[in-house]
């Protein structure tokens, strides 16, 4: 009997606890600070720096005919080793 009550009171503390948090991150989170805004007027666009666009992908490919890869890892074949074990 007693071991049911802990067990049903253990539940219900973990519930609590879970259900409680949950509650109080949302709350955290609905009166955190908002990030800032960027609110600029449409007639201020000439102040925003933009990239000039990048060139064309057959560009490089033509540039680059003779250019391989580096390659990163070397891949040299592995021995293979069997284990016995003691089973079937």
């Amino acid at each position: 009997m007693i071991k049911r009550l802990v067990k049903i009171g253990i539940r219900f503390w973990i519930t609590l606890a879970s259900v409680g948090s949950f509650v109080g991150g949302w709350i955290m989170l609905v009166h955190a600070p908002k990030p800032a805004q960027l609110s600029q007027p449409a007639g201020d666009a000439a102040s925003i720096p933009t990239l000039e666009p990048l060139p064309p992908l057959s560009q490089f490919n033509s540039a680059n005919n003779n250019f391989q890869p580096q390659q990163f890892f070397s891949v040299q074949p592995r021995q293979r080793s069997f284990f016995r074990t003691g089973g079937s």
